[in-house]
């Protein structure tokens, strides 16, 4: 079982290491414009705060998350390398940032997520809450997590 670390973004080296992960999954991968993937958002110390998962050291997921107000953070380039893929990191880093949102006195999240994914979130405890709309040209389906109530995830021991 390979050992799972989460990393908060908190200098520039770090930030390109997450754009790098973004690139190979959202531009190679996917095909989505570099205008379109890479934002005003992609800074450090601004409306987002950024995040990758490190699988034996090595970088394999990213995510982006902003504070949307009203106790809403939205989860946004959530990605994990292919190789990286059906092996527990996605599901790791999911819940290693609902805690970090919890901690932050956010009570929801939301997500814009590739249709493909939708089953993976709703194992998570996502409900999809919109129809299907376009996103760089993929379809996405809205989708969000109450975070008001603790989720035991592991038995009390």
């Amino acid at each position: 079982m390979p050992v799972y670390e989460l990393v908060s973004v908190k200098k520039q080296a770090d930030l390109d290491i997450c754009k790098a992960i973004r690139r190979r999954v959202f531009i190679d991968e996917q095909g989505v414009a570099e205008a379109l993937e890479i934002d005003e958002h992609d800074i450090l110390g601004g409306k987002c705060r950024h995040y990758y998962a490190l699988a034996d050291g090595v970088p394999a997921a990213a995510c982006r998350v902003m504070d949307k107000g009203e106790g809403i953070a939205k989860l946004q380039r959530f990605c994990v390398l292919p190789e990286y893929r059906k092996a527990g990191l996605g599901r790791f880093m999911l819940e290693r940032l609902e805690d970090i949102c919890r901690a932050g006195n956010f009570n929801q999240i939301e997500m814009g997520a590739q249709c493909y994914a939708a089953p993976f979130y709703e194992k998570c405890g996502y409900r999809v809450v919109s129809g299907i709309f376009l996103d760089a040209g993929i379809e996405h389906v809205k989708m969000e997590k109450d975070l008001s109530f603790l989720i035991f995830n592991h038995p009390i021991q």
